[in-house]
């Protein structure tokens, strides 16, 4: 190599090592400032260039440097993490101090409003409970407000079933007198199947009750019906053989019986037709009347007793007025 060659080589390696004192500076002012990502570059192009001048002890240097300060990167994240834990979990007791505080204000309006049996307002506080019992996420504080929900719903039922139950016993003897059977015992169904569920026994007794009282009722007057309808056949076959007094007997029990429960349709067609029975009876007892009052006279007649024949013909005209009037 010649002379000329070196001196150049040289020039080169002495402009490179400055270049790399340079960086080396800058890298120090980065590294005492914290600047640990910028100190890494540095350390990186100072290889770079230090690399094919084969410049051992800056790079050693910088290996070094690269390993220590990959290491106090790994602490920073270490204590990044553990102050980033920190202070979540510091945040999240505060949420978790300030949603109990909600909570509490939530219950205790809770408790005013189902003291005062206003259930639905209950509901409402309970309904705005769940969206801070999802930000919890404690098992413990949400069985203890599902345990709310549940003693809730069950009171509201007990009032509604009670409701129910009263306007149902209050309106039974009106409903059993106008012998609407089917809608009592499918009211008292439902609520006696609803107070078994609930387990409120309160009104079950006093709805068996009833429920047997409506059985009985009905038992009662579907016997009526049949009498009536057997009253009904035999009139009509009375009245066909024109056996009026049996007749008009029968269709008088008929009517007290269809009135008894209230078989209006019936009452009218044979209160009519018992007012033509009776007539057609005084029809035929005055046919009777006559007919013996005229073969009376006639004989009278016969025997030449014209007086009498004519007092007996006069009863008939009598008879016969009467009748017209």
């Amino acid at each position: 190599m010649s002379e000329e060659v070196k001196e150049k080589d040289e020039k080169r390696k002495i402009r490179v090592i400055s270049e790399i004192d340079d960086l080396i500076g800058i890298q120090g002012q980065a590294y005492m400032k914290g600047q640990l990502k910028e100190t890494l570059t540095y350390a990186e192009q100072i290889i770079n260039l230090a690399t094919p001048e084969n410049l051992q002890s800056f790079i050693r240097e910088q290996e070094e440097l690269i390993v220590r300060v990959k290491g106090i990167q790994k602490q920073r994240e270490e204590k990044a993490k553990i102050k980033l834990k920190l202070e979540q979990e510091k945040l999240k007791r505060e949420k978790l101090a300030k949603f109990k505080v909600e909570l509490s204000e939530l219950e205790n309006s809770f408790n005013i409003a189902f003291k005062t049996e206003d259930f639905l307002r209950a509901a409402e506080f309970l309904d705005q409970s769940k969206k801070i019992l999802s930000e919890i996420e404690d098992n413990q504080i949400t069985k203890k407000w599902e345990e709310l929900v549940k003693k809730n719903s069950d009171a509201q039922a007990r009032k509604e079933l009670a409701k129910s139950a009263n306007e149902l016993i209050a309106e039974s003897s009106d409903l059993l007198a106008k012998f609407e059977f089917a809608d009592l015992k499918l009211r008292l169904t439902y609520l006696i199947q609803q107070a078994k569920d609930k387990g409120i026994t309160d009104y079950l007794k006093r709805l068996k009750e009833l429920q047997s009282e409506v059985l009985i009722a009905e038992k009662e007057f579907i016997k009526t019906q049949v009498k009536v309808e057997d009253l009904v056949k035999k009139t009509r076959i009375l009245q066909d053989n024109k056996k009026y007094e049996e007749a008009i007997s029968n269709c008088e029990n008929l009517l007290k019986f269809a009135e008894s429960i209230d078989l209006r349709s019936i009452i009218e067609e044979f209160s009519n037709i018992l007012l033509q029975l009776r007539k057609d009876l005084d029809f035929k007892n005055l046919t009777e009347s006559i007919e013996k009052l005229n073969n009376v006279g006639l004989e009278l007649v016969k025997k030449g007793e014209i007086l009498g024949s004519l007092d007996k013909f006069k009863l008939i005209r009598e008879a016969l007025e009467n009748y017209i009037n």
